[in-house]
């Protein structure tokens, strides 16, 4: 039995850079009267801040439900960024813009935090292109646009399956193909044993075991076709699988699964992720700019994508 499962995405992290003026030398007598005048007067910047918005999301393909965070661009290092109230968010299909949907201004508890997020009960439709607007009194109107791919589930073919129950028909490895979108980016495949039951009291327990390590500082591999090759290795799934036969012994009802689950990010959710995460690495080349969505007209920063995050759940046991 193979079952797809829409699980719920993960949050991204945003890292934030500030741009800051370098004063040209002057001859000592300015210089001097400058120093003077320092005493008695603030620090006046030379470039006149404007404010401006932060934007934060990204579209999950086949998900209820929208979340995004609005917060202002900080003026200095120092200041603290606070979220943004009070703003008019919408989203539409950009080829219809007569229809959309107006986002909640939302504040809630989370493990004691209080969160604040704009929340849409809608659903996210693969293969869509959607606009999104951020419009408040005080700043720039933000509009952004991104294109959510499509999603997939992955089916082995049958010799796959076999070895995936019964490993020891594990002679030439697990290899197989997933589906991905042509509008994605790039993608990252993963690939769990799963086991799960209850034990003599009625308690659920469950454990995963992976199967297929990924980079952690880049585990997206770019989109070139419309498939991609998995290879799962022999002995790490073997010692998985009798991890999960011992696991699952001590439960009186269980099952085992194999759990396949892709991940695809469209253009802009790409370019972010590569650029912010090249400073974590230390043999990558340094950049000092981060790239975000090509968004906003300069209104503002931050990042508006589209992805998908798909589980093919297998049946073994």
């Amino acid at each position: 039995m193979i079952v797809k499962i829409i699980r719920p995405h993960t949050a991204f992290v945003l890292r934030k850079q500030n741009l800051y003026p370098r004063f040209a030398s002057f001859c000592i007598s300015v210089l001097i009267s400058f120093i003077f005048l320092g005493c008695n007067n603030p620090f006046q910047p030379e470039v006149e801040f404007t404010p401006r918005l932060n934007v934060y999301a990204v579209l999950f393909a086949d998900t209820y439900g929208v979340y995004i965070r609005v917060t202002s661009v900080e003026k200095s290092p120092f200041d603290v960024q606070q979220p943004v109230h009070g703003a008019f968010v919408t989203l539409k299909f950009t080829d219809h813009p007569l229809l959309r949907w107006t986002f909640h201004d939302t504040t809630t508890v989370i493990d004691g935090d209080s969160v604040s997020f704009y929340y849409l009960p809608n659903d996210i439709i693969p293969g869509e292109d959607y606009t999104l607007s951020v419009e408040r009194e005080g700043y720039l109107t933000a509009t952004a646009s991104a294109t959510v791919p499509f999603s997939y589930v992955t089916i082995p073919d049958l010799d796959t399956y076999i070895a995936l129950q019964d490993t020891n028909q594990l002679k030439f490895g697990i290899n197989f193909n997933v589906n991905v979108s042509n509008l994605s980016s790039a993608a990252f495949v993963q690939v769990f044993v799963e086991c799960r039951g209850l034990d003599d009291a009625g308690k659920f327990h469950a454990a995963f075991f992976n199967v297929l390590p990924v980079d952690s500082l880049n585990p997206f591999t770019e989109v070139e076709t419309t498939t991609l090759p998995v290879a799962v290795d022999t002995t790490l799934y073997k010692e998985a699988f009798i991890l999960a036969k011992k696991y699952t012994a001590t439960l009186k009802v269980s099952h085992i699964y194999a759990d396949i689950i892709v991940t695809q990010i469209d253009d802009n959710l790409y370019r972010f992720f590569i650029t912010s995460n090249r400073t974590l690495n230390p043999l990558a080349m340094r950049t000092d700019k981060i790239v975000f969505s090509d968004i906003f007209d300069h209104a503002g920063t931050g990042i508006v994508a589209g992805a998908s995050v798909d589980t093919t759940r297998i049946f073994l046991f």
